[in-house]
C-alpha cells in the first residue's frame, strides 16, 4: 500500500497581502534597488560589440545575475581573448562609471526605507565591496541598512545561498523568517536555495526568476499596504 504524495509546502505569499510578516529582509541590490544590472549588461554588449561578438541569448539569460568572474569568462570565450585581460577591462570601465547617475528602481527606495523603520535590513550582491559601498553611499542607503553582503563576504557567490545565509545570520534571524526580494534568476535561485520567502521583481529582459510571488514593480500598492501593517519588531 503507498501512501500519498505529500503535498508541496504552501507559501505564506501565495496570498496577496499575506497574513505574515517576516523577522527580517534582505534585498539583492543591482537591477532590484538600482539599474546598475542594465548598465552592467549594456556595458557587456557594447565590449562585446567592439570586438565584433555577441553572446547567444541562452547564454545571456545563464550569466545575468552571476558574479562577475564567470560573466567575464563567458564574454572572454566569445570575443577570443584572455580572461584577466577581458575582466581588467570590463571591470575597470564599470568601476569608472559606477557612481554616475545611479537611477533607483520605481519604489525601491521607498519600499527599503518603509521596511527599514518597522524591520531588520541587509543588502545581499554579487558585486564587490567597493561597489557595493558606494551604490548604497550614492543612494544615501548606509544609514538604513544594517548589514551588507558582498562577494567577498562568503566562500560562493549567488546562486550558492551562501550570502542570503550570512545576511540572516548577521541580523540574528531563521532563513525561513526572512523575505528576500530579488530581479534575476541567479538571485532568486539563492534566495530559495536558503530557504527564504520571496519576492522576485524582474527589470531585465529575458529573465524568468522562480518566486512564490511575482511583482512587476517595488511600486506595488499592495506591497505597500502589506509593509505598513507590520508591527515594529525593533
Amino acid at each position: 500500500m503507498t501512501s500519498d504524495p505529500v503535498a508541496p509546502p504552501v507559501s505564506p505569499l501565495d496570498q496577496w497581502p499575506p497574513r505574515w510578516s517576516p523577522a527580517a529582509v534582505i534585498f539583492d541590490c543591482d537591477g532590484l534597488l538600482v539599474d546598475t544590472e542594465g548598465q552592467w549588461v549594456a556595458l557587456q554588449e557594447e565590449y562585446l560589440a567592439r570586438h565584433g561578438a555577441a553572446l547567444d541569448p541562452v547564454t545571456r539569460r545563464q550569466i545575468t545575475g552571476r558574479a562577475a568572474d564567470l560573466v567575464v569568462l563567458a564574454i572572454a570565450e566569445a570575443v577570443g581573448k584572455d580572461p584577466h585581460q577581458v575582466g581588467a577591462e570590463l571591470l575597470a570601465e564599470h568601476r569608472g562609471h559606477i557612481g554616475e547617475g545611479l537611477t533607483p528602481l520605481p519604489g525601491a527606495l521607498e519600499t527599503l526605507r518603509s521596511i527599514a523603520a518597522v524591520r531588520p535590513v541587509a543588502v545581499a550582491s554579487n558585486s564587490p565591496r567597493d561597489m557595493l559601498d558606494t551604490k548604497l553611499e550614492t543612494l544615501e542607503l548606509t544609514e538604513l541598512v544594517d548589514v551588507s553582503i558582498a562577494i567577498e563576504d562568503v566562500a560562493e557567490a549567488k546562486p550558492a545561498p551562501d550570502m542570503y545565509l550570512a545576511a540572516a545570520r548577521e541580523l540574528g534571524a531563521d532563513p525561513t523568517d526572512c523575505l528576500g526580494f530579488e530581479d534575476s534568476e541567479t538571485g532568486a535561485d539563492a534566495a530559495r536555495a536558503a530557504g527564504l520567502q520571496l519576492i522576485a521583481v524582474p527589470s531585465i529582459p529575458g529573465q524568468e526568476p522562480c518566486a512564490p510571488r511575482r511583482l512587476t514593480s517595488l511600486d506595488d500598492p499592495v506591497l505597500a499596504r502589506w509593509i505598513s501593517a507590520w508591527e515594529p519588531r525593533r
